[in-house]
């Protein structure tokens, strides 16, 4: 006769499985948070001034990362969601393990001396809500598939810096952006007239370039 499993049997099994569970749920965010706190520490080491010693006095292995000044952390996950360091005259260069913080919504480097390229990684992540790198020196061009992972982007900021080549018509498929910031860079060639096509932007700003052409008006 085929015996029956007892209460206290199944019981058993079902508290291992969630202690199971419970071990792979927490490896996975403590994994994460390594890599977070890797990808931060790699910016960290890119920058070559820091005139007030900001990253040095607050930017250390001995606390957790969500409690690094400038860092904000999801309450539930503990993953980074914003990073803001902006007006701290920070020299130096964007690593692309900047891009490993997979579940960062804004990011801002503005008013400091970040020169360099903006590394292919920033550009993959699909969490980004805001891109903030104005009054930099940054330099080089826009992707052409410029918006294929930013797709949830809603204000891109790139003012005062040395961007040059031709504004992308792909901005056209980041349908939540909202403000476009260019201005006062080196862009060149026709405004693509598909920027138009962008019915929640609000504002667009594309002064001090070398730039031809209009678009259709936008609401």
């Amino acid at each position: 006769m085929e015996r029956i499993p007892s209460a206290r049997m199944m019981i058993r099994f079902l508290l291992l499985h969630c202690l199971i569970l419970s071990f792979m749920i927490a490896s996975a965010n403590t994994t994460s948070i390594t890599t977070d706190q890797q990808a931060l520490l790699s910016l960290k080491g890119h920058v070559t001034d820091d005139p007030a010693n900001f990253l040095a006095r607050n930017w250390n292995t001995s606390s957790s990362v969500c409690n690094w000044t400038g860092v904000t952390c999801d309450v539930r996950t503990h993953r980074v969601t914003a990073l803001n360091i902006s007006g701290l005259n920070l020299t130096g260069t964007i690593p692309s393990e900047l891009g490993n913080l997979s579940s960062l919504q804004t990011l801002d480097l503005s008013i400091n001396w970040f020169s360099g390229s903006i590394p292919a990684s920033i550009f993959n992540m699909s969490s980004l809500l805001s891109i903030r790198f104005s009054n930099n020196t940054l330099f080089g061009e826009l992707p052409p598939n410029f918006c294929n992972h930013l797709s949830n982007l809603e204000s891109l900021f790139l003012k005062s810096n040395m961007f040059h080549g031709k504004i992308p018509s792909t901005l056209s498929n980041c349908k939540r952006l909202r403000n476009i910031s260019l201005s006062l860079n080196d862009f060149s060639g026709t405004i693509p007239k598909e920027i138009g096509n962008v019915t929640k932007l609000i504002g667009l700003y594309l002064r001090g370039n070398q730039l031809q052409g209009m678009i259709n008006e936008f609401n």
